[in-house]
């Protein structure tokens, strides 16, 4: 942190993703708010902040809007998602799919003045993501995502003041 405090960087961690106690005999460590708040805690800085990554925090248990207001300002980064089910086992959904009040989300971010990046996260495939490319990694198919980009510039816009 000292580094990055003289550089000026924020590191926003991410949730552990799944936010699982282990995973393949290793231990996780970043599965719940209180883990993110014991960092904070060891190291307060402003280059300590948050990756908020909505469907890790939504598996968590959190309520998402009050956890962005608990973040405020240590949030670095927004990752948008949804998901359903629980941590152990869960689907990945298309962004305006999930019980998740995205625009609620998008007018908290604004109210909390955030200035940071925004980024649909995952997105399913459909059909014909493999005919524009047939090596995709899943969850970053090319069709999901220009739709999830344009749900997200809409409700962005639909925030602005």
């Amino acid at each position: 942190m000292p580094t990055a405090e003289r550089l000026g960087i924020r590191m926003g961690l991410h949730p552990d993703d799944p936010c699982l106690d282990a995973l393949g005999g290793y231990a996780r460590i970043f599965g719940s708010v209180a883990d993110f708040d014991r960092a904070y805690a060891i190291y307060p800085s402003e280059s300590n902040a948050v990756t908020f990554c909505q469907a890790n925090f939504k598996l968590m248990g959190a309520d998402l809007v009050e956890t962005a207001k608990h973040f405020g300002q240590r949030i670095a980064f927004v990752h948008v998602r949804d998901v359903e089910g629980d941590k152990t086992d869960f689907t990945e959904l298309f962004h305006d799919q999930g019980s998740t009040d995205q625009f609620a989300l998008m007018r908290t971010y604004r109210a909390l003045g955030l200035d940071v990046p925004v980024r649909g996260d995952h997105v399913p495939e459909m059909e014909g993501d493999r005919l524009l490319t047939a090596d995709c990694v899943p969850g970053y198919f090319t069709l999901g995502r220009l739709f999830a980009n344009g749900y997200l510039k809409a409700l962005l816009k639909g925030t602005k003041q």
